[in-house]
């Protein structure tokens, strides 16, 4: 693929009008992460909304007391497992969606308290301003930079479905927290992330030990906490973003990412 190094974020549907094109000539590294993180922003919240799933409901009833990981902790030892995913399922229009909710539940849980756990406003915003790029139709997100480069395009038609919009746009926000995790070079803890989530079966109940595990070993930096909070709820089978496989139950068209390295039970 030949051309400048850049972002494209476009495309037009229902609410989601998206415009934005990043030139990348000047930037390190560590901007490119940033402005992916601004992709995220700019995506996750219309993947939630096109999957069908209550998310002003599901946003009410995330409301923890206090802030930091801890009180994110506090809110699910105070909720029994199943009384959260019986009100999660209340949200769903159908059950099979409940993995779309957790994964909305958790995200906001997190908002709420004030928790990084990806690139984005909450870490840093970009400092590269985007111009525009016409919306056509179709949705649209093309990444070129150095030797990575990512092409993730839906054409728009009048017979589409919410849940296919939804889809491009949990790819993209997937993408986009994982390469801007790489570009920003922050120390992967893996071995804290093992050590904390490795083997541990999918539930709750489980996560909260590997938080509790987790927290006493975060070093108050925002972005290397992050990682370690994205990829130990990520190994426990709870993704906090707007992810593909969230859909793959309700839509079986739908296809997960491929695992690199970690692969929760359950």
């Amino acid at each position: 693929m030949e051309g400048e190094d850049e972002i494209i974020l476009c495309g037009a549907y229902k609410d989601f009008r998206k415009e934005l094109r990043y030139g990348l000539a000047s930037a390190d590294e560590m901007e490119v992460a940033h402005i992916l993180g601004a992709v995220c922003d700019e995506v996750e919240p219309f993947a939630f909304k096109f999957s069908e799933i209550n998310v002003e409901g599901i946003r009410a009833y995330a409301k923890p007391s206090g802030t930091g990981i801890s009180a994110v902790v506090d809110f699910l030892k105070s909720h029994p497992q199943s009384q959260i995913k019986e009100k999660l399922k209340s949200y769903c229009p159908v059950p099979q969606l409940l993995s779309a909710a957790e994964c909305c539940f958790f995200n906001f849980l997190m908002a709420a308290t004030k928790v990084s756990f990806r690139m984005g406003d909450s870490i840093a915003k970009p400092a590269t301003i985007p111009s525009k790029e016409a919306a056509e139709d179709q949705i649209a997100f093309i990444g070129k930079y150095k030797n990575w480069i990512t092409v993730k395009k839906l054409g728009l038609d009048k017979a589409m479905e919410d849940w296919e919009v939804s889809a491009v746009l949990c790819s993209i926000s997937h993408s986009a927290v994982n390469k801007a995790f790489d570009f920003s070079g922050v120390e992967k803890n893996d071995v804290l992330v093992s050590k904390a989530a490795s083997g541990k079966r999918k539930s709750y109940g489980n996560l909260v030990e590997a938080l509790g595990i987790m927290i006493p070993e975060l070093k108050g930096d925002r972005l290397a906490d992050a990682f370690v909070i994205c990829k130990v709820f990520e190994t426990i089978g709870y993704k906090p973003y707007a992810s593909p496989e969230m859909l793959t139950a309700a839509h079986p068209d739908v296809k997960p990412p491929k695992v690199k390295g970690r692969k929760p039970k359950g």
